[in-house]
């Protein structure tokens, strides 16, 4: 495999979210509300090579919960993740002739697809896991988490099936957050043990499938899928529309200015403005929506109080961040906190 170079940790792959688009879609969603959601169109977002701000993932996901009525949309989506996503990195994992070399791929290719989650093997003793870990500047958010999850879990299966093996190459989860009341989505979308309040996610496997012999060697097709893999990554251009998502995500404790942002890239506000718009955002949208999600993030996920998580949002004070989230959440920051489960 090529070495790994380093990959935008505040963009994703639109075209992961195709298959939860589809799942929208059959369920009556009309394709104007995912436009306007993203602000782009269905036929943008099928095109190859379309990286998006990390924050539309975000977006994506309370548009699909809302919409659908589904608190578990992300697991029932994801069931038509192997069957409908079609990338190089799929197939590159089906022609692996062993689990061992097609999680390597995974590991190696997932980040330039999933903007916040990195994936990891991990051997300890005889266990071995498929171990998720956030890396972005927001956190993927729980309905992209078990969405990507039961993705996953179906081309492990999958590999296995084409082979003749009928075992499940998994032995079970460990997922964040707590336990849920209702736990049926969850055992028919992933049918393994599950255990709750991990820090990260972890698919133990089987160790004594990972290096058995499951597809025929095809050292040239694997070429040819690492080679357009690896073109993929290295064509993909940064929009303006990418480097003021990554400014902002950067920049946010010391307030994220436009005007620093347009000065460190030598253009005037102006030709900045019109050129974000032309993305169908401005600056002061894109800042406004990584605090909304970034502050969920520090109120659910860190002891911060919530004067330093203020601090960390680049706001001036308190008061100016509770109107921000009353806007956002029709609540206060605080009362947001009390009511989280514990």
């Amino acid at each position: 495999m090529s070495p790994r170079t380093a990959d935008p940790s505040n963009a994703f792959y639109a075209p992961t979210l195709l298959p939860a688009m589809e799942e929208l879609l059959s369920r009556g969603i009309a394709g104007a509300e995912l436009e306007a959601c993203f602000r782009r169109s269905l036929l943008e977002l099928r095109t190859p090579l379309v990286r998006v701000p990390l924050f539309l993932s975000r977006r994506f996901w309370d548009l699909a919960e809302q919409a659908s009525g589904e608190a578990a949309i992300g697991l029932l989506a994801g069931k038509r993740f192997a069957s409908t996503l079609t990338n190089g990195l799929t197939y590159l994992f089906d022609v692996a002739p062993t689990l061992e070399l097609a999680c390597a791929y995974f590991c190696e290719y997932f980040p330039y697809f999933n903007g916040s989650l990195r994936a990891e093997l991990r051997a300890e003793g005889d266990s071995l896991a498929l171990v998720l870990t956030e890396h972005g500047a927001l956190l993927s958010g729980r309905q992209s988490r078990e969405y990507t999850v039961v993705g996953i879990c179906s081309l492990l299966r999958r590999k296995l099936l084409a082979s003749g093996i009928d075992q499940d190459p998994l032995l079970g989860i460990d997922l964040p957050g707590i336990e849920p009341g209702e736990l049926q989505a969850y055992d028919q979308a992933l049918r393994v043990p599950l255990r709750w309040g991990a820090a990260e996610v972890v698919l133990r496997l089987a160790p004594e499938l990972f290096r058995r012999p499951l597809s025929p060697p095809n050292p040239e097709l694997e070429g040819t899928l690492v080679g357009l893999l690896d073109q993929a990554r290295s064509q993909t251009q940064r929009t303006l529309l990418d480097e003021a998502a990554d400014y902002v995500a950067r920049e946010l404790p010391q307030g994220a200015s436009f005007q620093s942002f347009c000065e460190a890239r030598h253009l005037t506000e102006r030709t900045a403005a019109r050129r974000l718009l032309s993305h169908g955002w401005r600056y002061s949208e894109l800042l406004d929506e990584q605090r909304r999600y970034r502050a969920l993030d520090l109120l659910e996920q860190s002891a911060l109080s919530l004067a330093q998580i203020t601090d960390q949002l680049g706001y001036g004070d308190l008061q100016s961040f509770s109107r921000a989230f009353g806007r956002w959440y029709g609540t206060s920051p605080g009362a947001w906190r009390e009511s989280l489960p514990r």
